[in-house]
């Protein structure tokens, strides 16, 4: 069994997991739980109290990181109960989300300039292994023969985001090999009855990564994402997507086309559903300049959904401007 037995069953798992990390000392909890529990009221209403009552105690005797800290501090000053509720917007297809928490996030390897996609790990470097994050693993198990570590994501922008990843201790760097591949294309197509609308995103460096250890990133929606319409070329209509994106629906393909990025030290982003793999090459990140309001360029955004910290910008933000944003990233140009 990947993480839990049915769909309600993993919701119950997700909140729970966030109710009961609240008790241990530590901005950092506090700060996931508080940007988790921003995603609906699902969440929102049964942690609303705890973390009014847990952000008091944070003020008083409250220590973290630097980052954290940081964070904190502009949360004391906002206050917890402000704090709205992610907004949905849809612009001519594309879809936009108003998310005020994603702004605090530490940028790490995504800021970084583009040198390679294959770098070696370094485990002084921020990875999954480190002692500080157990509070934040919401499972680890055994599936399909490979160890899983699941954890929260801490700044979440996908529903019910989850980061997973396989092998933890084999300190593999952020770059597929065909065994992985295939794995994470098999797990999706398996959770279907499981965890109906589970998907899985995939940045290489160089295209949104933020974290030099294999990884994926696991989410929950009832709709296709906007790369997923029939009325786009890669899915046999007539528009073309603003960027090149192509979709198979064999795993040996997909993996012939990774290969050739890997070969060609080419930034992509992939995007996998059941039975179905969306491949998205891309110019690496600091070659174009990407707009503010953006907040970068990695899978989701390269799927068509936009994260946006401004309310008054998510409200108005035209279709043309989000189309010429990621077209900007279109390697072709």
């Amino acid at each position: 069994m990947f993480i839990a037995a049915d769909d309600d069953d993993f919701r119950r798992q997700f909140s729970g997991g966030l109710s009961q990390m609240l008790s241990a000392d530590g901005l950092g909890a506090f700060i996931l739980v508080l940007a988790n529990s921003l995603q609906g009221n699902e969440l929102r209403q049964p942690l609303l109290h705890a973390l009014e009552k847990n952000f008091d105690t944070m003020k008083i005797a409250g220590q973290g990181s630097e980052d954290d800290e940081s964070v904190f501090a502009i949360l004391a000053t906002e206050g917890v109960g402000e704090q709205q509720c992610w907004q949905h917007r849809e612009v001519g297809g594309w879809e936009l989300v108003y998310n005020n928490m994603r702004r605090l996030r530490p940028e790490r390897l995504s800021a970084q300039k583009f040198i390679s996609i294959n770098q070696p790990f370094d485990d002084q470097l921020f990875n999954f292994n480190r002692p500080f994050l157990k509070p934040e693993i919401m499972w680890q198990g055994e599936w399909s023969g490979h160890d899983f570590t699941v954890l929260y994501n801490k700044f979440p922008f996908a529903p019910w985001h989850l980061l997973i990843v396989p092998d933890a201790q084999a300190q593999q760097p952020q770059y597929l090999d065909f065994e992985s591949h295939a794995l994470i294309w098999e797990l999706v197509s398996a959770q279907q009855q499981v965890m109906p609308g589970f998907g899985i995103g995939y940045n290489s460096l160089g295209a949104g990564a933020s974290v030099n250890h294999l990884h994926f990133q696991g989410f929950l929606r009832s709709g296709a994402l906007p790369v997923e319409s029939t009325h786009w070329r890669h899915r046999g209509g007539q528009a073309n997507y603003p960027l090149k994106c192509q979709a198979t629906n064999s795993v040996q393909q997909a993996w012939q086309m990774i290969d050739q990025f890997h070969q060609q030290n080419q930034p992509f982003n992939l995007l996998y559903r059941p039975g179905l793999c969306y491949l998205l090459p891309r110019k690496p990140q600091g070659a174009v300049a990407a707009e503010k309001w953006a907040q970068g360029v990695a899978w989701y955004e390269s799927c068509g959904v936009f994260t946006l910290a401004d309310q008054s910008l998510h409200n108005a933000l035209p279709q043309q401007q989000i189309t010429r944003q990621l077209a900007l990233f279109n390697h072709q140009l």
